[in-house]
């Protein structure tokens, strides 16, 4: 140990004797081992961390998806509460199965009315994920059952609506206008389903068991209506596999008995730590392979730097070994200094993690999840120390053992001073450069793959026009407003807000377009009836007259909505141009007649068939990369599922109207806030937020690789320049002019670079498909972007170059022939 701390202290002293190398390694290092902490700090709380619940690694994702494409096309969550009830019962490998829905409320009865996420969950689900209400109990099993209408409050909506009073089990806060009873107060952090909207508070499935009409059906009777997300925890030593087994027999049994709702409908699990995380893991993985690449970079670079240090220690080391010492106490102290260089740097990338992290959340979209989970811990901290003793033996120790042999005779002698480095030390000099530029390359292509993509992506067309709109929602009370008083309540509330100044036009969707909240309804056309079991499915919108002129959706052909589709009017439907083509494609849908599957609590059956008025344009309705899907729309009046998503299109600034459209709604019904107020920019930056957030950072790592390459070349040029001081000035002295001295310096530039631009290249073509998921209309091997990068690499690598070249042809003959 005595040894140890001697070699410690001496590497100090060493290092800071030499401050100016010692200062630029460690910001090399820093720079190399904070980003790749930082990166490491978010896949460690999105992949690796575990689920805050019991057991974490039995819970299972549950759901259905068609058999017609397989399991491995992923898994859809999307059980109905039968087939939830059949799975919970049939089963023989899960202690428990649960199913879970969120929901949006307006609070009434805790001074101003408040906007709240609910989670609707089953009674059980509380208990299978092993946590406790810290204040009151769970729900009871008799409370999933119609007339319970109960609530447990997360820990944060305690606090902030009722000043954490531990009296506030038994009280009573109305949701929509229905009473419901606080019967427990969930943990501080708790959070279920964890996702970035985190949820208000928690209650049982009992008003979807109930009804309001008589002859309607209850949510939780409709088996077809394959909405729900399930969640189960596996017995003891029960692996995937067999509850997968036992899932299939039971999706088959479901198929076999409820052909009309279950046909290719399989059922199958996955853990739930990859349901939430779903296409998140490839980009951070991405993106953490990208930034080791910038740390090998790093790696390269300090290791350089020894080497060139090292040839000024040739005598030092003589000494040493003249004196006794082996070569392998040479190269312990080598690499202990090395050690003390990469922990100090570990010092300083931790600050540097810090500030990076905290870029890199601002990037990141609402929509990551975990993210509030994302911190340095001891996961990480262990990372660090880990990653700075590797980077420390791997830039230390191949210069170590390349020094480790010094020629004593020639050390020795009165010059061995300024002895210069041998040819196998300009070897790995060169070596390391080649590695860094190839390595620099792949970087380079993999940011220009994701900016074109990035771009592509951005100039997608839309099939409607996104400025000048705002967006918001509202509830009404679900006991002071049927179905009729509600489609009085939004005629007059989109009268009033079109009457406002600065606003061009209004109207109102379920859902939204790019709100993620797309929905998919089967239907039957009439002239081509297929049996029940296979009805198609398409994408479905429920909209407000002038829903169509206020997104400016082009109409194609026929008429769109307008006062004439009323409640009691003809039923009535508008498809979309894909729609057209997929299910019409050589017959005119004009006036064809459709069953569709979806009704509200007082629609007719015989109100389910709809004539073909129209045909529109395509719309992306959820997001920018998926292409538009066959759509129908239905006009709200006749099918009335609540309140809709409102739209205003404005002259100017759309955030300037919306206190006047709060206004308007306020002294309509003062218990119904205006919420989630955001423009339709807003939704479009979110969509591209997670392409926007890899392709900034993979760009970032790029260009830090690109400035080390430069710096590493301009170092390897500099010092080649050096050792041949005096062969420059024979040269010039003999007659040499100053451009076949600049050609010669250049060549040997010229060769480092296209080597390692060439072996780049190679491995970035190998590796395209690693980034292929990650592309939106650019092939992975795109000849433009590969051009591009090997065009800029190289001019940054020749200015490197030119600039030791150019100190080269001026040099002064009669003083370089005194150089050594």
């Amino acid at each position: 140990m005595d040894t140890i701390r001697k070699d410690i202290q001496y590497a100090v002293r060493n290092l800071l004797n030499a401050r100016g190398f010692t200062i630029i390694a460690l910001i090399t290092l820093a720079l190399g081992i904070g980003v790749n902490t930082a990166m490491f700090s978010v896949v460690n709380a999105v992949l690796l961390r575990p689920l805050p619940f019991r057991d974490p690694q039995r819970l299972l994702s549950v759901g259905e998806f068609d058999q017609r494409k397989g399991p491995s096309a992923g898994t859809v969550h999307n059980l109905s509460y039968p087939d939830f009830e059949d799975i919970q019962r049939r089963n023989h490998s899960f202690e428990e199965v649960a199913v879970y829905d969120e929901n949006e409320y307006t609070v009434t009865g805790v001074g101003q009315p408040l906007h709240v996420n609910v989670g609707e969950v089953t009674s059980n689900l509380f208990r299978l994920l092993g946590i406790q209400p810290k204040l009151g109990r769970e729900f009871l099993l008799e409370e999933d059952q119609a007339g319970h209408h109960v609530a447990i409050l997360s820990d944060a909506f305690w606090h902030r609506h009722f000043d954490a009073d531990p009296k506030v089990i038994g009280r009573s806060l109305a949701l929509n206008g229905r009473a419901f009873t606080v019967v427990g107060v969930m943990p501080p952090g708790f959070q279920f389903p964890i996702r970035a909207d985190a949820r208000d508070l928690w209650t049982t499935f009992s008003r979807r068991h109930e009804v309001d009409d008589p002859k309607d059906t209850p949510f939780t009777s409709e088996r077809g209506a394959h909405w729900l997300e399930g969640i189960a925890r596996l017995k003891p030593g029960v692996t995937v596999e067999q509850a997968n087994a036992d899932l299939e027999a039971i999706g088959r049994a479901l198929v076999a008995e409820y052909p009309r709702t279950n046909a290719h409908h399989g059922v199958t699990g996955k853990p739930e730590i990859e349901s939430l995380v779903g296409d998140t893991r490839t980009p951070l993985l991405v993106l953490l392979g990208a930034v080791g690449l910038v740390l090998l970079i790093a790696c390269a670079n300090v290791a350089n730097l020894l080497l060139a240090r090292s040839s000024g220690r040739t005598r030092e080391i003589a000494v040493r070994a003249a004196l006794g010492a082996t070569r392998a106490r040479i190269v312990r102290q080598l690499v202990t200094e090395s050690l003390v260089l990469a922990l100090a740097g570990a010092g300083l990338g931790v600050a540097v993690t810090e500030w990076a992290l905290s870029g890199a959340i601002k990037l990141y979209p609402a929509n990551l999840p975990r993210a509030q989970e994302i911190g340095i811990d001891y996961r990480v901290l262990l990372f660090t120390v880990v990653l700075a003793l590797a980077t420390g033996i791997l830039f230390g120790l191949v210069p170590a053992l390349q020094v480790s042999k010094p020629n004593l005779s020639e050390a020795m002698r009165e010059g061995g001073r300024t002895t210069t480095a041998g040819a196998g030390h300009n070897r790995l000099r060169a070596l390391l450069v080649i590695a860094e530029t190839a390595l620099g390359v792949m970087l380079l292509v993999g940011a220009g793959l994701l900016i074109r993509s990035l771009n592509r992506l951005s100039r997608v067309d839309l099939g409607f026009e996104p400025e000048h709109m705002l967006t918001a929602s509202f509830d009404l009370s679900e006991t002071r407003y049927n179905l009729d008083q509600q489609d009085q309540f939004v005629r007059d509330f989109f009268n009033r807000v079109n009457a406002l100044p600065g606003v061009t036009s209004a109207a109102g969707a379920i859902p939204l377009p790019l709100s993620h909240s797309a929905l998919a309804v089967t239907f039957n056309m009439l002239d081509h009836p297929v049996p029940e079991e296979n009805e198609p499915a398409a994408r479905f919108a429920v909209v407000t007259p002038g829903f169509f002129e206020t997104m400016k959706i082009p109409l194609i052909r026929g008429r769109i909505f307008d006062t004439r589709d009323q409640r009691n009017s003809a039923p009535v439907m508008i498809i979309s141009q894909e729609f057209a083509r997929e299910f019409y494609p050589n017959e005119d849908p004009i006036g064809r007649r459709i069953k569709i599957g979806a009704s509200d609590a007082t629609t007719r059956e015989s109100y389910r068939t709809r004539e073909v008025i129209g045909i529109v344009g395509d719309v992306r309705s959820s997001d920018l990369a998926t292409a538009p899907r066959a759509t129908y729309y239905i006009p709200l009046p006749q099918l009335m599922w609540g309140p809709p998503t409102v739209l205003v299109r404005t002259a100017g600034d759309p955030a300037a109207v919306t206190d006047e459209v709060r206004k308007v709604l306020g002294a309509m019904d003062a218990d119904a806030p205006l919420y989630d107020v955001r423009t339709m920019d807003d939704y479009l930056a979110m969509d591209l937020g997670r392409e926007r957030f890899q392709t900034t950072l993979l760009t970032l790592f790029a260009c830090i690789a690109l400035l080390l390459t430069a710096v590493g070349l301009y170092g390897v040029m500099a010092y080649a320049v050096a050792q041949r001081t005096h062969e420059i000035g024979v040269r010039m002295a003999l007659g040499a002019p100053s451009a076949a001295v600049l050609r010669m310096v250049l060549r040997r530039g010229a060769f480092l670079t296209l080597a390692g631009v060439g072996i780049g290249v190679v491995s970035a073509l190998a590796l395209a498909k690693v980034i292929e998921s990650l592309l939106y209309q650019i092939p992975p091997r795109d000849p433009l972007t590969y051009v591009v990068v090997c065009i800029t690499l190289s001019g940054v690598a020749l200015l490197a170059s030119y600039i030791p070249a150019l100190r080269a042809t001026r040099v002064d003959p009669m003083y370089a022939l005194r150089y050594e």
